[in-house]
Order: structure tokens, then sequence, then C-alpha cells
């Protein structure tokens, strides 16, 4: 039995989402290695971590806030035979602890009920990663699937509105039922909760991965070591990161140095013209005091011990 937790505000909402600690349909994807969350993320959030709430005045989110009901004017302007209405509801199947908030229901159409999905994108986005509108995302149309498979929809839509100063473009993409995606969705939600359960964590995304390691690595053992005897790999990646430091310190000099004859230049001037592609500014600039709040994190530091002639930045301590 899926539940139909009915909302009219954002608070309430939230509420639900913070009550029942579900994998929704926005975050389903990372199960794949898709979306903007990680696997290892999503893991640890499944396991109870609290990660902070994303910025809900982010430029991203605000956008979206702001033209969601712009969307569904341009896809009802699209098909006007269809009533298009806010969702408001959380959807969850209890079993799966898997759920979904619906932007829209869509109705009057013969097939049954749809949902859509709304989306605004960037001109840069629209071009690399919609194909000019013809085709969505992979994570959305599984965030579409999701939302199909917990209301009972016949059918889905994706809707993207083009956000560009200059010119304004609907996409409106169809998501078929797939009754193997389904089931495919439902054993991987399955076994990533046994995963969390058993305690099996997810290979980190280290490019993206900062925050889940800070929270893995918060705590410190006194006096404990770790024995890299026999690890072949670390030695490997330690020399490749002394060659990027040092790469990185030679690059910053010059830029120093860019910068030091830039202001010579300027003297007493605090603009440039004459030049079109660039914009350069030599300003007074007041810099309020503050003070930092008192507290205690873990440090990384790595010192290149190796012989002189194998270090390229002379075996300085660099903190991470």
């Amino acid at each position: 039995m899926i539940e139909w937790h009915k909302f009219e505000t954002e608070a309430q909402w939230l509420e639900l989402r913070n009550r029942f600690r579900d994998v929704t349909a926005s975050v389903a994807p990372a199960l794949y290695g898709l979306g903007y969350m990680t696997r290892l993320k999503l893991h640890l959030q499944m396991s109870g971590v609290d990660f902070s709430a994303p910025d809900r005045n982010d430029a991203v989110l605000r956008r979206g806030r702001w033209m969601e009901p712009a969307v569904a004017l341009a896809v009802s302007e699209r098909h006007p035979e269809w009533r298009i209405e806010p969702a408001k509801v959380y959807l969850r199947d209890p079993e799966l602890r898997l759920a979904a908030t619906p932007d829209f229901f869509i109705h009057n159409d013969p097939r049954g009920l749809g949902v859509l999905e709304c989306k605004t994108v960037a001109p840069s986005k629209w071009e690399s990663q919609w194909d000019r509108g013809r085709t969505p995302p992979l994570e959305h149309i599984l965030q579409n699937t999701v939302q199909m498979m917990l209301s009972g929809a016949k059918f889905g839509y994706i809707a993207a509105l083009l956000v560009d100063a200059y010119r304004m473009d609907l996409a409106l993409c169809e998501v078929p039922g797939h009754p193997g995606a389904e089931d495919r969705i439902r054993d991987d939600v399955r076994k990533a909760w046994a995963d969390v359960a058993a305690g099996r964590e997810p290979q980190p995304d280290y490019a993206r991965d900062a925050e889940a390691i800070r929270v893995l690595t918060r705590t410190a053992t006194t006096d404990k070591a770790f024995d890299a005897t026999g690890h072949n790999e670390l030695p490997v990646i330690l020399a490749q990161r002394a060659a990027l430091m040092a790469r990185i310190k030679q690059d910053r000099t010059r830029c120093d140095e860019i910068e030091n004859e830039v202001k010579h230049l300027l003297g007493d001037a605090v603009t440039v013209n004459g030049l079109p592609d660039w914009r350069i500014s030599f300003k007074p600039t007041d810099f309020k005091g503050y003070t930092v709040k008192a507290r205690t994190s873990r440090v990384l530091r790595i010192t290149d011990k190796r012989p002189a002639e194998e270090r390229p930045d002379g075996g300085e301590e660099e903190a991470a």
C-alpha cells in the first residue's frame, strides 16, 4: 500500500521528509552514480547522518521555485486539454522506504493520471545536458519513473523551461512506463537499505565526497597508526600529489609575478581602459575585523621525505 500524505506548506513537506527519512525520488539516482548526491552520501543519510540542508536561497533552487508555476503554465498552453494540478502530496512505500513528491498531476488525458516534473535549465546546460531539449538527463528520467511508480500514474512527462534573457523555450519529454526499470529500482532500494543495516559502505567518489569523508573521519583515536605496509597504491598517489603541489606552487608564483606587474603598471590608477576583453580594477577596499569561534578540526599534513632528487618541491610540508 502506498501512503499519500497531503500537505499545504513547504514546512509541512519538510516535516514529512524529516519524519520518515525515506529514499526520495530526487536522490534515488545516486544509487546509480547520477544526480547531485553521491552514493556514499546517500548511504550516510540513510544511516541517519543529518547533512546540512540545501540553502533554499541558492540561486538555482530559488530559480526553480519561482519558475515552477511558469513551467506548468507553458505546458498547459502546449496541451490545453490537460488539467494540471499542483500535487502537494508526499507519496511513500513504507516497506521500501521509498518516497516521491511530484510537482504536478495531469488530468483529463485518456490514458488516465499522469505526473509532471518541472525543471528550469540554463543555456549552457540546455546545450550540454539536455541535447537542446530533445533528451532529459537520465537522473530526471529516474526521478519521474519513481513518481509514476508510487502514484500509480499511467504516464509521466518532464517539462524543462530554458531560462535565457533573449529567448525562452519549452522541452516536454514523455517518460514511458517501464516495468523492468521499476523492478530494478525496487531491488536496488532494498539492497541499499540492507547495506545500511549491515554497515556496508559504498566506495567514495573522491572528487565529490569531501563532505561525506569529513563525517567519516571527524573522530580520531589517540596513538592509532594506519599500517600502510604493502599498500602499493598509496606511494603512487602521494608522489602524484607532490608533483601537483609543486606545479601549483610554480603556477602561483607566476600568477603573483603577473599581478605585481599589473599593479606596477597601474600605479595610482584604479581602473583600466582600452582592453575590451578585460575588466581590471585596483581600488582601495575596507575590510571589517572579525573573530573566529574556537573549534577543533583534524588537519592532514604530508611531508615528502624522499631523496631530494625525487622531490619536485624540496620536501616541504603541505597541509590539506
